[in-house]
């Protein structure tokens, strides 16, 4: 996977381009001081909390590991999902720090604070300097594939993620170290393509396991490359279409026979190709009363593994196993009052849903599919109070299971924040 890192040399060079060729400023003390103060970073704190509940007998999440062709993909156990309790969550408290570092770069850091743990969310840099319309960033950050992804939590217009991200990338979604390329193309519409080298680090589909049962491979061993597209439309309206793919090295970790001891390890390629739409109008009129947001995408993952050691059954070192699997979501989201939003998602997840596994297994299973509504009222811009309820036919082993879900959801923004994206 070395090309992924042509992409980052590239960067370097427009860079020492585009500093070659900017004129130096002399600073004076007072001049200085001004700057200082001028790019004092911003900081802001988000807090997403809500009250949960469904009427299953196991747990959602137990469902979401147990879900045909979709569960079980964790390895070394580090892929399983907890879940929301039954009552209330605190999903984290959102620390950001942002600022125009000086003439060549912007940067931020956000931390997720839980409960019991505190994690950094992204800590990225970019470039503001560059010609001919490129960019670069680096650091650890939400690849800007799709529409969802690289969107936090509390800019989800339903409580929870779409299906189909949840059960192929989890709940972080792609969020990994490494550098990204983009270009801004000189058209009379809206291009952009980026292209990101990962160091491949995700709990579902792009791991290393770092098991001298498996092959060593450097990172980066993640590439991601997308375009979106925005035609010019009239007055209020607006589009963007986008295309994704992605390829990378899988690695997976599994106990058999359930006796708390790994016993067999596979290595392979895995890789995610599809496609988002998304339409906005803005009725101009208060408090987003008339607005109206679609938007859809369509997501196709493929895993391709090789056993390379099995303890309880020899005979299948060097055999295959194949996946695929494949899902959408498409929602629409309405200002029916000023404040006041509702929303609709259909999920379905499973459409391609097909397993191979030594010796000569043949397996395909059924699809899953969930309805969510939704009602959310902003008092102001810095608070969101929203009302959800979700049902869904998820397909397991066990058969097919029905789960109503409820969430009642606040978040609120202290200090500055910046605009959200399109």
């Amino acid at each position: 996977m070395k090309h992924f890192i042509m992409p980052a040399f590239a960067a370097a060079g427009l860079l020492t381009f585009a500093y070659a060729n900017t004129e130096q400023p002399n600073y004076s003390h007072s001049q200085a001081e001004s700057s200082l103060k001028a790019f004092n970073p911003a900081v802001s704190v988000i807090i997403d909390t809500f009250y949960y509940t469904e009427d299953s007998e196991e747990g959602m999440s137990h469902i979401k590991e147990e879900m045909s062709g979709f569960g079980h993909a964790h390895h070394d156990d580090h892929g399983h999902s907890h879940g929301y309790e039954n009552g209330f969550n605190l999903r984290h408290l959102e620390l950001q720090f942002s600022a125009e570092v000086d003439n060549y770069f912007k940067a931020s850091a956000i931390a997720a604070i839980s409960e019991n743990s505190a994690e950094m969310e992204t800590a990225e840099i970019e470039t503001t300097c560059l010609p001919w319309g490129f960019q670069a960033k680096a650091g650890k950050f939400f690849s800007d594939f799709g529409y969802i992804n690289a969107r936090h939590s509390h800019e989800w217009d339903f409580t929870d993620q779409p299906l189909i991200y949840e059960l192929t990338l989890g709940s972080h979604g792609l969020n990994e170290k490494g550098a990204q390329v983009s270009w801004l193309a000189p058209t009379p519409f809206y291009l952009l393509a980026g292209a990101e080298a990962l160091q491949g680090e995700n709990e579902k589909m792009f791991s290393d396991v770092g098991s001298e049962e498996l092959p060593s491979h450097n990172g980066p061993r993640l590439g991601v490359g997308w375009l979106k597209i925005a035609p010019n439309l009239p007055g209020n309206h607006a589009c963007q279409f986008g295309l994704f793919g992605a390829a990378g090295n899988q690695q997976e970790a599994h106990d058999g026979n359930d006796d708390g001891t790994l016993d067999h390890w596979l290595d392979g390629d895995s890789m995610f190709w599809g496609g988002d739409v998304v339409y906005k109008y803005n009725s101009a009129r208060s408090y987003g009363q008339g607005d109206l947001t679609l938007q859809a995408e369509y997501f196709a993952r493929k895993q391709d593994l090789t056993v390379e050691q099995h303890d309880l059954n020899p005979a299948l070192v060097g055999n295959s196993k194949i996946n695929e699997q494949d899902g959408f979501y498409a929602q629409a989201v309405y200002g029916f009052l000023p404040r006041w939003r509702g929303g609709l998602r259909f999920d379905r997840v499973g459409l391609t849903n097909s397993e191979k596994t030594p010796p000569g297994g043949d397996f395909d299973y059924g699809d899953s599919y969930r309805t969510s509504a939704m009602i959310d009222f902003s008092p102001s811009e810095f608070s969101r109070i929203r009302f959800q309820v979700s049902n869904g036919d998820y397909e397991t082993a066990a058969g097919t299971e029905n789960v109503w879900e409820g969430f009642v959801q606040l978040v609120v923004s202290l200090g500055a924040h910046g605009a959200h994206k399109f």
